[in-house]
């Protein structure tokens, strides 16, 4: 087997295997013996077909697996020997792509690569970039502690449907006599939030309404068409749903309302669990704590970011981007299509240049990430799930493992934990490399500041397919 490179310039490259008949024959032969012996074909002994009938049968197969194997392994054992860098997958040029197989020819087959760009680090103290340090303000501490008493007030029962009530009612599907339908659907208890009706003479028709009154409604409009919704309300399956006689009558059996919340040592258990908050003053500083870490979070997030952005751009990456648009067509067809790829590709590209950037950082300062580093990845990605689910309070150690450690066994899960853990430390790298300068800045502005920067890098999010380096 013969398999040369040409560099055709310093993104691109072609691999060309040539495959001789000495290559592939004897291993096709023995194959070709092996399946005859196993062969049951009627008429003969088994084992015992003629040669000629078992390669009639098998033998364009046989012999297209083996050629391509030989192809493959040619490919990838020169790109691993020869230490290539490349993007993407080899492309099978289409004047070598073969439709039919001779025993006695000679093959060559050429693949076009995609190579990854040689950059030099040029990073040092010199790179000056700005972190932000908001300050929340009073007035958002007591925004706060507005959307707090709403949502930890009480339900209260009403006597009159309001706007903002949540009523439970009966309903029970009429026929077109207005009579309860016989073996129609009658569902109890169902919730329903009044000011989510979106048919505004549906909704004025249930406002006013009284405990143990009813009105005649449309269940489409009073669900917003929403099938699997009502499927839930009425108890019966979603296919049946469209079979339903639009005609309800809805019997009001309880109204709630949100009532108001006293600023007292129940709220502030309820908040934050007994005794960890005693005063006002208390709850304002927690709130202020835990809004000024939020905001360092993300102007930390914001600087890692544009701190990237940067470098990418002052190292000037390029891509083989011809190439890697044929191989995203070719391998995502359902995705990639000639009428969308100049926009579907910009986030592909911007991923790989920083992932190459990553690279280079994580080569040219020896940088390892170890088990230690997965695992700590792990926890901190499983903390800030339970933290956007209503914090870790009460979550041990031992608790936190228990589900860490399950989750790593798991490839995909290992996976995405360990390109964290690499982040992490190629951030490190860069943070401690770089000149950071502080500014202060009010919590609103830097809302704003970050509103921007979700709008101009995050409108083409790159969410499930990577590019592979």
């Amino acid at each position: 087997m013969n398999v040369t490179f040409e560099k055709k310039d310093a993104l691109n490259g072609t691999i060309s295997v040539g495959i001789s008949t000495e290559d592939y024959l004897p291993s096709y032969e023995k194959k070709l013996k092996d399946y005859g012996k196993k062969a049951n074909i009627p008429g003969f002994r088994p084992g015992h077909a003629p040669k000629g009938m078992i390669e009639k049968m098998v033998g364009n197969s046989l012999l297209l697996e083996e050629i391509n194997a030989l192809a493959s392994k040619g490919l990838f054992d020169y790109i691993e020997e020869n230490k290539l860098n490349i993007l993407g997958q080899p492309i099978l040029t289409e004047d070598t792509k073969i439709d039919e197989l001779t025993k006695e020819a000679n093959y060559t087959f050429t693949f076009d690569l995609g190579l990854s760009p040689q950059i030099e680090l040029n990073i040092s103290k010199a790179d000056v970039y700005t972190k932000y340090s908001p300050v929340t303000s009073d007035a958002m501490i007591a925004d706060e502690i507005e959307r707090m008493k709403k949502r930890f007030a009480n339900l209260v029962d009403a006597d009159v449907v309001e706007e903002n009530d949540m009523i439970y009612a009966t309903l029970t599907e009429l026929a077109e006599n207005g009579e309860a339908l016989d073996g129609g659907v009658q569902a109890d208890s169902v919730p329903i939030a009044v000011n989510t009706v979106k048919v505004d003479e549906l909704k004025n028709n249930l406002i006013g309404l009284t405990k143990g009154t009813y009105a005649d409604v449309n269940i489409f409009a009073l669900f917003n068409n929403d099938e699997m919704e009502m499927s839930h309300a009425l108890g019966i399956q979603k296919q049946t749903v469209a079979d339903l006689n639009p005609t309800f009558k809805l019997t009001v059996s309880e109204i709630k309302r949100t009532g108001g919340s006293e600023i007292n040592q129940e709220f502030f258990d309820k908040i934050y669990g007994p005794g960890v908050v005693t005063s006002e003053d208390e709850l304002k500083e927690k709130i202020r704590e835990e809004l000024n870490g939020y905001f360092n979070q993300q102007a930390q997030h914001l600087l890692e970011h544009e701190l990237f952005d940067s470098l990418v751009a002052k190292h000037n990456i390029e891509l083989p981007d011809e190439f890697l648009k044929r191989w995203l067509m070719e391998r995502h067809a359902d995705k990639f299509t000639p009428e969308n790829m100049e926009e579907a590709y910009k986030p592909e590209s911007n991923y790989l240049k920083n992932h190459i950037l990553e690279e280079k950082i994580l080569v040219s300062n020896d940088i390892k990430v170890n088990d230690e580093d997965i695992k700590q990845a792990a926890i901190n990605h499983t903390k800030q799930m339970f933290g956007a689910y209503g914090g870790t309070q009460g979550l041990s150690d031992e608790i936190l493992m228990s589900i860490v450690e399950p989750q790593l066994q798991k490839e995909d899960f290992r996976s995405r934990m360990i390109n964290v853990a690499v982040r992490l430390k190629v951030n490190q790298w860069l943070l401690d490399t770089i000149t950071i300068e502080s500014k202060e800045v009010s919590a609103e502005e830097f809302t704003k500041i970050m509103e921007a920067h979700n709008s101009q890098h995050h409108a083409h999010a790159h969410e499930e397919e990577e590019v592979e380096a």
